[in-house]
């Protein structure tokens, strides 16, 4: 029997190890993606990477373990749950079809929650100015009043937009994973999507409502996009700061979307913000459940479906998706 070098032994061994810190609150969860580690705690997630993926070989003792920070949200986040922590229900091995590589599909769902999160974190800052603004407003004074203001006002919705955009270019790679084939040939982006979904399942399927209503919202968001990057006179972004109208209402700041297919009336920007960030939210968690859902694979002789948890049987991550199945007539969550 060869005796093991101290490397070998202290690469073995046990291993101890604080992740972040006490402002991240407590580890709530962990998952594995593509055989990377990360750890969910209630305000982060790190990715953890052990001294043997650094140092595959054992060359030097000094290769720490390491931790790093990922997203400054956590399982607190509506975002994390409805995003990352649904796909870590749905997508997992034994569950999908073989066909589907799930392990894409949880790195695809991670890359669309950072984009969500960067984009309800420009909306937050946004409404936190706001409030600060609107503490502010002194009345008129000797005909004079001083209008208050957004700092950085049309770069912030800028940002939003571009975020919102590409948490949708996610959402199609995503439904790429699942449709190769057919989506390279569709094209039109969801368009295209939403034409092989009605396809392969028909006019009247769910899931065929559903994708259509995805390509019209990811129109809309990519138009806007468009209007940010590429203007002209008939595709352009109006976003406004506070104002004073003739009639001495002091207006918040507001935003229009001028394009020919897919117009906004001028509306609150915090109202465009909200409407927006709640359909994407929305768009994602529903996205996830609709493809894991077609995609089930078989539990033997037993009928196993997607579908919502009942409350009663929901996990700490208040997760609202998962695997059902039929047990004498009622549906039970499938751990």
């Amino acid at each position: 029997m060869i005796d093991k070098r101290p490397i070998d032994k202290l690469r073995e061994s046990a291993v101890g190890m604080t992740v972040g810190d006490a402002s991240d609150g407590a580890i709530t969860g962990m998952i594995t993606i593509a055989e990377r580690l990360y750890v969910i705690k209630e305000k982060a997630i790190y990715l953890l990477a052990m001294a043997d993926e650094i140092d595959p070989q054992r060359t030097r003792a000094d290769i720490p373990n390491t931790q790093q920070l990922v997203l400054n949200s956590g399982s607190n986040s509506e975002s994390v749950r409805r995003i990352l922590l649904t796909a870590r229900e749905l997508f997992r091995e034994h569950r999908l079809i073989e066909m589907i590589d799930w392990n894409a599909v949880l790195l695809s769902a991670l890359e669309i929650l950072k984009d969500v999160i960067a984009a309800q974190e420009t909306s937050d800052e946004f409404i936190k100015l706001k409030v600060a603004a609107d503490a502010a407003i002194i009345p008129p004074q000797e005909r004079a009043f001083r209008m208050p203001a957004i700092s950085g006002l049309e770069g912030r919705v800028k940002s939003f937009i571009q975020k919102t955009e590409h948490a949708f270019q996610g959402l199609y790679k995503t439904c790429a994973l699942f449709y190769p084939e057919e989506m390279q040939k569709a094209g039109k982006w969801l368009d295209g999507f939403a034409a092989v979904v009605e396809t392969r399942y028909g006019n009247q399927d769910e899931f065929t409502l559903f994708a259509k209503e995805l390509a019209n919202f990811g129109k809309i968001i990519r138009n806007a996009r468009h209007c940010v990057e590429h203007p002209k006179t008939t595709q352009q972004l109006e976003v406004r700061d506070y104002q004073l109208t003739a009639d001495r209402i002091l207006e918040e700041p507001m935003i229009r979307v001028i394009h020919n297919d897919t117009p906004i009336e001028r509306m609150p920007l915090g109202q465009f913000m909200e409407e927006v960030t709640i359909q994407l939210h929305d768009a994602a968690e529903l996205l996830l459940a609709y493809l894991a859902a077609k995609h089930t694979a078989a539990l033997g002789q037993f009928q196993v479906a997607v579908g919502e948890i009942p409350e009663n049987q929901r996990g700490n991550d208040g997760v609202r998706f998962g695997y059902l199945i039929n047990i004498g007539g009622t549906l039970q969550r499938l751990g």
